[in-house]
């Protein structure tokens, strides 16, 4: 049987993103010494920030807040003070769901906007690394998704360069600043870099549509409702895996989850 509303692009997206989510999870909180989860799981957020910034609306779920300070508290909890805490990456999506309008309305419309705040971005990372999850890594990545957008609507030279020179930018980037913060051996950097650039590569060429292949009914409900709770889902298993990690007592380093 199939079901008459079909898979999309986004929900392959975002289980794509779940994947990579619990194989740095995974790494984090089980097996520190093994690079590769962490390498895989350097993945996920920018799927998520980049689905941020190509969406069209601007609304700020209070969901995305319950739980953003939930886990930011049991962050609290686990790591014994605030040393090193962080807020919850959820309050990162919301604050770029919440700024999304005014960089529509009076950064893109020059032509220097998204360069300019691509750069910002970028000077940004030491002061909102301090605050936020991924602070303003995921502000570029969530800019490659915005321009990324512009350049299917506009179709335009101009804007599929712009969209281009962003996303290059933000892949080289996140890979000096996560290679820098891991300090990843010779073999799990060039492993590192190879997806980072497929990532870039996928992303910029993403489009909405309907996924180009057919699944039985209780697939395709299981795909939309997995894309439609994606961040439910990685604030759940997130909270079951920093909680056992903790429990387990398993020697965890300070590293962005």
């Amino acid at each position: 049987m199939r079901s008459s509303t079909p898979i999309t692009t986004t929900d392959l997206l975002k289980f794509a993103g779940l994947a990579f989510v619990f194989a740095d999870h995974i790494g984090l909180f089980f097996a520190p010494d093994a690079d590769l989860w962490r390498v895989f799981g350097r993945a996920a957020a920018p799927i998520f920030f980049f689905l941020i910034g190509f969406a069209r609306t601007s609304s700020v779920p209070l969901i995305w807040l319950a739980l953003g300070a939930f886990l930011t508290a049991l962050d609290v909890y686990v790591s014994d003070g605030l040393d090193d805490v962080t807020l919850n990456i959820l309050f990162n999506f919301a604050l770029i769901r919440f700024v999304m309008p005014v960089i529509e309305t009076h950064v893109l419309m020059r032509s220097w906007g998204a360069p300019a705040l691509a750069l910002f971005c970028a000077a940004m990372i030491p002061v909102a690394a301090v605050i936020l999850e991924y602070g303003a890594e995921g502000w570029l990545w969530a800019l490659f998704g915005l321009v990324t957008r512009e350049a299917i609507v506009k179709a335009t030279p101009e804007a599929r360069l712009q969209r281009n020179l962003v996303g290059l930018f933000c892949v080289a980037v996140y890979l000096f600043v996560e290679t820098r913060d891991f300090d990843f051996e010779p073999a799990p950097t060039a492993a590192l870099c190879a997806l980072m650039i497929l990532l870039g590569v996928l992303l910029a060429n993403f489009r909405r549509a309907d996924a180009p292949v057919e699944a039985p009914a209780p697939v395709t409900h299981a795909f939309r409702w997995m894309g439609r709770r994606s961040l439910e889902i990685y604030a759940v298993s997130l909270f079951i895996m920093q909680l056992a990690g903790h429990l387990l007592d398993v020697d965890v380093e300070d590293d962005e989850s």
